[in-house]
């Protein structure tokens, strides 16, 4: 494809996500460079009733921090400045695909360059994924290659119920017969990459989603030269499902807005209709999400949804309905405290959104965390509680952090997207790199990543018959929008 039909391609793909998506639209018109868009994003003021709950999501993360991180978890405890904007993109998982890679770039772009002491970026990352989504594939991509450490039998498993295991993907490639496929100096990058996560202390923890937080924190600053290093913030990923498990006791023994969407049979109806249809929501009749918690399959690791009958979440599938968990306080703590129960998504944000917490968003989140908040405060005002509605409505949802690669190197007469072991391997991005990235306009990296957008939004939101069957890959479309490269 030449350079005119790219750019040709482009603009139908921007047109149509504008055109179906226009939540997105004014993104594609951003000609700030990333740097000042990055700069705005996190707020300068907080509501004096707000800054007080987010001293308790704060508290939250410290803790999961703590029991994640081990002895390496970080001398200086999280406060409530740290969580007034977060990245709840990512899913967790090691750093990989290059949609996700650029989020704590892109959220912390005015963090990551000058002296002195830096505070850490906390992420909220989702781990009631499986192994085997589309960003993951069982593992990493390096050089094109998929390089996997979890099993074909456990791709539908959870992230959240993953034990703790050894990182053995050099172990696998030989045994499927694809250790050959690289060269001498790849098979030497790939067997120093797992020797360095398995150096890494997990002796604290029996869990999976505890070696990835030791393991991101450890590995977030190689995709940077070792010249910038010194100067990084750390990087903290905790789990949003822990971080909410942690809030829900103290929440529940309150009166507020979640309390009564779980202990309250009136007010529970009324919230079960207002976000029914809602990606990360529930939809009962097709069969899709879960009411406010995932269960746990007894001696397995896939999550059950569950449903509201009565005054119970009853699982979804039949043959496990005998484990009913009643919608009272101490039941719901207890299953909490067992890891039984584990929050959705909705509920996770929600408590976000109560919390007066901005969420750094993508494309997707974009769209459902302004229709949740939207939600919450259409109910809270028809049902008597204009204050808390004005709380809620007041948050701002629209901080887009994803939808676009920020790491490339040419190929040739070419470009080639990076994901994060790529980068790794060419010893990380220079501070000259980082710098003209953030000199790019936002709407030029947005227009990079449109094909991957797309797609996400193909399916939900983009007639059929509409849809375009020619789109422009990362590796085109940066060739001719990223001319400094």
């Amino acid at each position: 494809m030449d350079d005119k039909r790219v750019r040709a391609s482009l603009g139908e793909i921007v047109g149509q996500i504008r055109r179906y998506v226009p939540a997105m639209a004014p993104y594609f018109e951003i000609e700030a460079p990333l740097g000042a868009y990055a700069a705005g994003l996190h707020p300068t003021g907080v509501d004096p009733v707000h800054a007080v709950r987010q001293e308790r999501i704060a508290a939250a993360v410290g803790r999961v921090l703590r029991r994640a991180l081990g002895p390496a978890a970080p001398a200086v405890p999280v406060g409530a400045a740290d969580v007034r904007a977060v990245n709840i993109v990512d899913h967790h998982q090691l750093l990989n695909h290059p949609l996700l890679l650029g989020t704590n770039v892109i959220a912390n772009a005015d963090r990551l360059a000058g002296a002195g002491p830096r505070r850490p970026i906390v992420t909220l990352s989702c781990s009631n994924v499986a192994p085997g989504n589309h960003y993951m594939r069982g593992g990493f991509q390096y050089r094109g290659e998929t390089i996997g450490y979890f099993g074909a039998k456990e791709h539908r498993d959870a992230m959240y119920c993953a034990p703790a295991r050894p990182f053995d993907f050099v172990e696998r490639l030989r045994a499927l017969r694809r250790w050959d496929r690289f060269g001498p100096d790849d098979q030497d990058f790939l067997a120093g990459y797992q020797a360095t996560l398995n150096g890494l202390d997990f002796a604290h923890t029996s869990r999976h989603r505890d070696q990835i937080a030791v393991a991101l924190r450890a590995t977030w600053p190689l995709l940077f030269s070792p010249a910038l290093r010194p100067r990084l913030p750390d990087l903290l990923y905790a789990t949003m499902e822990d971080v909410t498990r942690e809030c829900l006791p103290d929440l529940l023994a309150e009166d507020n807005p979640l309390s009564a969407a779980l202990l309250d049979a009136s007010f529970r109806g009324r919230v079960l209709d207002a976000f029914r249809g809602i990606t990360v929501a529930w939809d009962e009749a097709a069969g899709k999400g879960t009411h406010f918690f995932w269960r746990r399959r007894p001696g397995g690791r896939q999550l059950l949804r569950m449903f509201a009958e009565g005054a119970d979440l009853v699982p979804a599938d039949p043959r496990f309905r005998g484990l009913k968990v009643p919608l009272e306080r101490q039941a719901l703590c207890d299953h909490l405290e067992r890891e039984e129960i584990v929050p959705s998504v909705a509920l996770c944000v929600s408590v976000l959104l109560h919390a007066g917490v901005k969420p750094l968003v993508g494309p997707g989140s974009l769209v459902y965390t302004t229709r949740l908040r939207d939600g919450w405060a259409a109910l809270l005002r028809q049902n008597g509680h204009p204050f808390e509605a004005g709380l809620v409505s007041g948050v701002d949802t629209a901080g887009v952090i994803a939808g676009t690669p920020l790491f490339f190197a040419r190929a040739g007469a070419g470009v080639r997207t990076l994901y994060a072991a790529d980068v790794f391997r060419r010893g990380g991005m220079s501070e000259q790199y980082v710098k003209s990235v953030l000199d790019v306009p936002v709407k030029d990296l947005l227009s990079v990543g449109s094909s991957g957008v797309y797609d996400l939004f193909r399916h939900t939101y983009i007639p059929a018959d509409r849809q375009l069957t020619e789109r422009v890959g990362f590796d085109e479309a940066a060739a001719v929008v990223h001319t400094w490269l």
